[in-house]
């Protein structure tokens, strides 16, 4: 029987020891890859059997290629540069990690709220720049009956409402999808998009990139809110439209934002939002603890484990794929069956 070969597609973290052991343990084998496009997952993981991928494209080209591929497993809650369609057209499952870091991101959510509605970054440069009482050069305004709108209310923009009890904010959140029930349990007012930007004072985005996600604040909206509001992302990048973000902050439609996430990544510190006061950066960190990078590599490895093992992976991005997977199976019992009778009939 053919050894089972899993490639990690990117070398990013310290070590891959708890990958290699669950591997092992399945009688697999773990090898590390340096990819950075589709083919050169063509070329170095030919005969993988299982992906490991943080940030490597995979689609078509590579996904017909591969013929030995049962399953791509993400480093991460989300698969935007893996083509699901394609995925589940070859047979291949793909599976996520969505909720090993939801605490982390509430945490770094809070982090660049407080810290952009203080100024705190921009307080520290000018300090160690000589300067002292500042005062109203650059204004602060009290937190008290301010309105905290969530676009999108999973998860974690829910452990962010929770940890953010203390505060005297008014909470209003834009989603569909969830039931009243939780919005009354957590004492946060369901409303639309549009009311959402316009009445509230801060708004954080945990929304995923979609089709409808895409530039879901753009010029329109951002002329809509409010001339002091702040924005706070740490879901993706692709929801802001980071051009009209600039002219915003600019032209004054609105008070300030802070970014966890950009359109494209690694960000370009010669972006114009780079010189502006009103922003603060972080390198896509909120993701990030010591146990959060150790969870998803034991949980990214063992997803792949269980699809190779015959099993279903509980975070398994295009369920679908096992309805193509039992029509393959009984098309290639059929023409064996097909096979049989010829044989037989010969003899």
């Amino acid at each position: 029987m053919e050894r089972l070969r899993v490639y990690v597609a990117e070398k990013s973290y310290p070590d891959y020891t708890e990958e290699k052991r669950i591997v092992n343990l399945a009688g697999g084998e773990l090898q590390l890859a340096e990819c950075r496009t589709e083919d050169d997952i063509i070329e170095q993981c030919h005969d993988a059997h299982a992906i490991l991928l943080r940030q490597t494209p995979i689609g078509e080209k590579a996904l017909k290629r591969l013929g030995k591929l049962k399953v791509v497993s993400r480093y991460g809650t989300g698969c935007d540069n893996v083509d699901i369609a394609a995925s589940t057209r070859h047979g291949v499952m793909v599976t996520v990690v969505p909720d090993y870091c939801v605490g982390e991101v509430a945490d770094h959510t809070i982090a660049l709220l407080l810290s952009a509605i203080r100024k705190i970054p921009l307080r520290d440069r000018l300090v160690r720049l000589g300067k002292w009482d500042i005062g109203s050069q650059y204004s602060v305004s009290r937190t008290m009956k301010k309105s905290m709108g969530f676009v999108g209310y999973g998860k974690t923009a829910r452990e962010v409402r929770h940890r953010l009890s203390g505060f005297p904010f008014r909470f209003f959140a834009a989603d569909p999808d969830i039931k009243r029930e939780i919005f009354e349990k957590d004492d946060t007012t369901p409303i639309s998009f549009r009311k959402l930007a316009i009445i509230s004072d801060y708004i954080s985005i945990h929304a995923p990139l979609t089709d409808e996600t895409y530039h879901l604040f753009n010029l329109a909206t951002f002329r809509m809110m409010k001339k002091d509001a702040i924005l706070i992302n740490t879901s993706r990048g692709g929801v802001v439209d980071q051009r009209a973000l600039y002219t915003a902050l600019q032209e004054g439609f609105i008070g300030g934002a802070a970014l966890d996430v950009f359109e494209k990544e690694p960000f370009d510190p010669k972006s114009p939002l780079a010189d502006l006061e009103s922003v603060i950066l972080s390198d896509h960190a909120s993701w990030y603890s010591e146990e959060s990078r150790r969870e998803l590599q034991r949980r990214t490895a063992e997803a792949a484990v269980q699809a190779l093992n015959g099993g279903t992976p509980k975070n398994l991005v295009n369920p679908e794929v096992l309805i193509s997977r039992i029509i393959t199976l009984q098309k290639r019992e059929e023409t064996n069956l097909k096979k049989e009778k010829v044989l037989l009939k010969a003899e």
